[in-house]
């Protein structure tokens, strides 16, 4: 039976369901009445502890996809170890299968829907900072992005996509990390025509539309 009066662990349990829902159907797919069912509770719990399906959203970006606070860190620093400390913090959870798919979730519903695009951006550059950080950690995102999708679907070399020893993937990234956290972006401008140095979110945009069955609705 459905659970009809929350407990401390409701929210919890939605939050759970509603990321693993939207790693497997994607955003658009994902509805708030399979969300509950997944949870065993009764969907209206849902609206007591999130307002609508976007703030459930938000909640899962930001319980999932937690970089801003890193990158703030990493641009603060400014020295020769600040790549290498944030790739470590960056790709701590690559190792763990539920979290990777979770990720993947995210960005694939960033994918599907523009303000979802739009949640999973602003999770990852922190507030107030300066244009031209934001323009340097928009590279970085870019480029993890790039390479977390790149491990998942195995076209990293087995030492780079060791689970659980980011030793060397770390190493390989941190001259490219490194080399954005200082690099001028008005020389981006000045550049002239031709491709962009990092797609950014193009890198998966070949991944294909929505799969599988839709959720109930």
């Amino acid at each position: 039976m459905a659970e009809t009066r929350g407990t401390p662990g409701t929210r919890r349990a939605i939050m759970r369901s509603a990321a693993d829902l939207f790693a497997e159907f994607g955003y658009r797919n994902t509805s708030l009445r399979a969300v509950a069912a997944d949870a065993g509770c009764d969907p209206a719990l849902i609206g007591h502890y999130f307002a609508s399906k976007e703030a459930l959203y938000d909640a899962v970006v930001a319980e999932t996809v937690r970089p801003a606070e890193v990158f703030r860190e990493a641009i603060g620093r400014r020295d020769p170890d600040a790549a290498e400390w944030l790739l470590r913090h960056a790709v701590a959870d690559w190792g763990d299968p539920v979290q990777q798919r979770r990720i993947l979730g995210v960005l694939r519903s960033a994918l599907d829907l523009p303000a979802a695009r739009e949640r999973f951006r602003q999770s990852l550059v922190p507030e107030g900072v300066a244009e031209a950080d934001e323009i340097r950690l928009a590279l970085v995102s870019s480029l993890l992005v790039g390479v977390m999708t790149s491990r998942h679907i195995g076209l990293l070399p087995p030492e780079l996509a060791k689970d659980g020893d980011p030793v060397e993937l770390v190493r390989a990234l941190a001259p490219a990390v490194a080399a954005f956290l200082v690099a001028d972006p008005s020389e981006f401008a000045s550049a002239g025509p031709g491709p962009a140095p990092v797609s950014g979110l193009g890198s998966v945009a070949g991944s294909g539309s929505e799969s599988g069955e839709r959720v109930g609705q």
